[in-house]
């Protein structure tokens, strides 16, 4: 299968929601949240200058069917969730009324990440993902390593990662990209490898 990687700047605002559902077939936190709260936080994402994210085309049919972001402030790009008030309020009511548990790992995960990323030479590989029928060809891994490549060029000497231990395909993946586990921790429901490579 032929694709190509692309910067994320260069991602025209209508291809957003189709990052948005690759990413609702994940099962991190994110998108238990729902899809509103995935839209928008990769409409903050697309938005933020200081984020470095790359997104795969397939050269046949031009559908984009993969993608990664990388942040060196990540509770920042999280916090852009909370802009529109009156929006984010209606969210989380919702939120607590019907999946009252992942609002009490949101709780948790807010508290967490506050501070995870203290070096100014570093970012945070915050998501990569693949569409499910694309899967097992290894392009979750090209596109970790064009983050990676992307961020050096940038400047960053560091990248960091925080992937749940289940993860074996991500957990694989940037191990090959030469991350090592620093620490493993538990963030409420969520069991984690802290990871970091130089880059």
């Amino acid at each position: 299968m032929n694709y190509t990687i692309h910067k994320l700047t260069e991602l025209p605002d209508t291809l957003l929601p189709r990052l948005a559902e690759i990413h609702m077939g994940d099962r991190g936190l994110l998108s238990k949240l729902g899809y509103p709260f995935v839209l928008r936080y990769f409409e903050a994402a697309h938005k933020d200058p200081r984020v470095i994210g790359v997104y795969v085309q397939e050269n046949d049919s031009s559908d984009v069917i993969g993608y990664g972001i990388a942040s060196p402030e990540p509770e920042s790009l999280t916090s852009q969730l909370t802009t529109d008030k009156g929006w984010f309020i209606k969210q989380i009511i919702k939120l607590l009324f019907t999946r009252p548990l992942v609002f009490v790992q949101l709780t948790i995960s807010s508290i967490t990440i506050k501070g995870q990323m203290n070096q100014t030479d570093s970012i945070e590989c915050v998501y990569f993902s693949v569409d499910p029928n694309f899967r097992g060809q290894k392009i979750g891994r090209t596109i970790q390593k064009a983050l990676m490549d992307e961020a050096r060029k940038a400047g960053y000497k560091r990248m960091f990662a925080s992937i749940e231990t289940w993860n074996k395909a991500s957990l694989s993946a940037t191990l090959s990209n030469g991350f090592t586990i620093v620490k493993t921790f538990r963030e409420g429901q969520y069991l984690r490898h802290r990871m970091e490579s130089k880059l």
